[in-house]
Parts: structure tokens; sequence; C-alpha cells
């Protein structure tokens, strides 16, 4: 998650230490038993420190697990999510599990891609959508009244847990939550973006929540599904055709790939890997299209950039039978990601699916510099130089970000 911008707070060593002691027993646990032992003392102890309003002792903990546990630091980053996404409320003498969510959306337009109030007959056409197609039975949810783009999500683990409380309240009620437009600062124009629908599920405690969770065979048969139909995949399938649907009227000249609604950090991750190749798509097609050449006349440049170690590929484009550079994106290394990982087959996969046939890997290790004057990330060229990016002047200049 981005760093919290609430002011910063005298760490307590103490408090790390038992943080990381308490990771490190969950992880080094051999048996379910122990295992609930475990996740029950971090949960309280993390649930405490959500209440501080500060994530400093959390990330402390979470780099003194990343240099001496790395087990120890996945089930602490599993553990703190789990705090923040999901609890356990009383309502009208019932005990309800409630999970914070997110329906990511991937859009690409040469156009604003719009973030803001979502107005009520949109949103109430999602929701019945929402309900529909991914709900289990007597199931009540919220949604939060906003199009967030990524840098509009709440910063930091303590602000991101408020707006579960928020959501998770108005879940228990089947109520939609207001947002305030102006606690928003207004969003960066880019070729590609992610925009997120949050919200809220609740069920009686140990009830199913998602329609894939079924489990009776006979229910199934009853309403004229399949295996695959009722499988998450199927579901799936279904949504990005409905959801799609339900978005249109906001997303007026933009193309959409609806990402499948899960847990908040599970959607918001699977969303960032996905955006990578959508991105490098969009890009491909208003190259094309701006500079009126087949996908055959470009070329690919891709190089590694590390700041203390890999953090990210850049990949710039290119007139095949010119070393400038067009444009560029920014492909950054999530979740486990790193140096070992097979990252540049998977560009240049994805380049071929675009139709790229001239691709260039560079092999040197280049630093994170951008641009002075701009800001704006610099980019390899088939020469290994790292530059500006510079739109021909011919034709119409479009105004976009770099991705």
């Amino acid at each position: 998650m981005k760093k919290s911008l609430s002011p910063r707070r005298t760490k307590s060593p103490c408090a790390v230490q038992e943080l990381a002691r308490l990771a490190a027993n969950l992880a080094a646990s051999g048996s379910y038993k122990e295992d609930i032992f475990w996740e029950k003392q971090l949960g309280i102890k993390i649930e405490e420190q959500l209440r501080t309003s500060s994530d400093q002792n959390l990330e402390e903990a979470l780099k003194l697990l990343y240099a001496t546990d790395s087990a120890g630091y996945g089930e602490f980053i599993y553990a703190i999510e789990a705090a923040i996404e999901c609890s356990t409320l009383s309502y009208e003498g019932c005990i309800y599990d409630v999970l914070m969510f997110a329906a990511p959306v991937l859009a690409s337009s040469r156009f604003s891609i719009p973030s803001g109030p979502i107005p009520e007959p949109t949103l109430n056409t999602f929701r019945a959508q929402f309900q529909t197609l991914l709900l289990f039975e007597n199931t009540e949810f919220s949604l939060a009244d906003y199009l967030f783009s990524p840098d509009q999500l709440p910063r930091g683990y303590q602000l991101t847990h408020e707006l579960a409380k928020k959501l998770c309240t108005a879940a228990l009620s089947g109520e939609n939550l207001h947002m305030n437009p102006q606690q928003f600062s207004e969003t960066a124009s880019f070729l590609s973006d992610t925009r997120y629908i949050l919200g809220a599920i609740a069920v009686r405690q140990g009830e199913p929540m998602f329609r894939w969770q079924e489990t009776d065979i006979t229910s199934q048969m009853n309403k004229g599904e399949t295996d695959v139909e009722s499988s998450k995949q199927g579901i799936f399938l279904r949504w990005k055709i409905e959801c799609n649907k339900a978005l249109r009227s906001l997303f007026q000249g933009c193309s959409l790939d609806s990402v499948l609604p899960d847990g908040f950090f599970s959607a918001w991750r699977m969303a960032d890997r996905l955006a990578r190749p959508y991105s490098m798509h969009a890009t491909v097609n208003f190259l094309q299209s701006s500079l009126n050449i087949p996908v055959t006349d470009l070329r690919a440049v891709i190089a590694p950039f590390h700041g203390q170690s890999l953090e990210e590929y850049r990949v710039s484009f290119t007139y095949i039978d010119s070393d400038e550079v067009l444009y560029g994106i920014v492909w950054a290394l999530v979740g486990e990601e790193d140096e070992n990982s097979d990252t540049i087959t998977q560009i240049e996969t994805t380049l071929q699916e675009c139709g790229l046939t001239r691709i260039t890997p560079l092999d040197s290790h280049f630093p994170l510099e951008s641009c002075e004057e701009c800001g704006a990330p610099l980019f390899p060229n088939p020469e290994g130089e790292i530059v500006h990016a510079e739109f021909p002047e011919k034709g119409d200049k479009i105004q976009i970000q770099l991705h």
C-alpha cells in the first residue's frame, strides 16, 4: 500500500519486536491448531496498531521480517490484510462476517478516463448485476458511490482500515456509502489506467458470500447451471460482459475490461498484474492509429531499471529504422517478482501478441531516472541510452502522460 500521509509518530521497538515474533512463530507452526493460536494472537496485536492512527510499527516490523524471515514476512502481510478487510460484527442480535471488496475495471482512452462520483442510475445498475451474478442468496452489501483511481485509494493500512469499517457498517443494513468528492485530489490522465468500485459484503457468520462457493449440486441444477457456468471462471466470463454493459454510460469513449471482484487486496493485486499487458495493447493500438503505420513498422526496447534492487522494466517504442524513442511505458514488478522472475519473457510474449516482430532486450542495469523538468520517466533507446520520449511533431500531438 501507499504510505500514510498521517503525522509521524514515535515507533515502539517493543511493539515491533512483538509483531515480528508472532509472525515468525506463525510461519514456523507445524499444525492447523497452532496456526489458529498464532493467527489470533497476531490479529489482536495488529488490530491494536490499526487503532493508533499510525502505520509505523507495522512498517518497521515488515522491514525487520523482510531482512530476517521471509516466511514470517509473508505471513505478516497476509495477517495485516486480513485484519483490514475482514471482520466480525454484531447487528440486530446476529453475528456477521464482513469483507471489504474491490471491483477493478481496466480502461483505455485517448480522452480522459473518468473518476469521481458515480451517478445513482449507474450505481443501481451495477448493484443489480453485482447481486445477481456474484453474490450468494440473502447476502447484504454496500457500495461506495465513487469511482476511485489508483492514487485516490486510501493511503496506508490505517486509512484503508477506516474506510473498510465504514463500508462494512453500511453493508449490515444494505446501504451504499456516500463519499465526499472534495476529499479527493484530481487524478492524472493516462492512456490506460485502472478504476475501482469499492464495497463490503455481510453474511451471517459461517455462511458463503460468493456464488462460486455454491456446494449444493441440486440447487445448481434447479437454476439450470452447468458445473462450468457455476464455477468461478464461468461466473467471471459472464461478469465481464454484464459489468461492461452496466458501466458503459460512465466510460464513454473508453475501452473496458472488467476484473472479477474479490477481497480488496487480492483484487487490487490482480488488477496490477492485468494492467500491464492491457496497457501494452492499448499503447500499441494508440501508436498505430496516431502515426497511421502498421505494427510491423514499430520496434520495442526492453530494459531493467534498479533502485536498491530491480524495481521495474521500461519499454520504449521507436520506428523500426530509427533510434528516437516515440513513447514508453513502465512494466512494474508486483507481488513476489524479482530479478529471478522471467519477466522479460512475459513482456516479449505480450509484445508479440500485439504484433511486434522487432524486440530488443537490453542487459544493462539502468538507474530509476526521470526528466528533471517534467518528471516523466526516461526510457532506453536501442543504443542503450536513457532519453526523453518525444512523440513526433507531425499530425496531432496527443497530450497524454506516459504510463
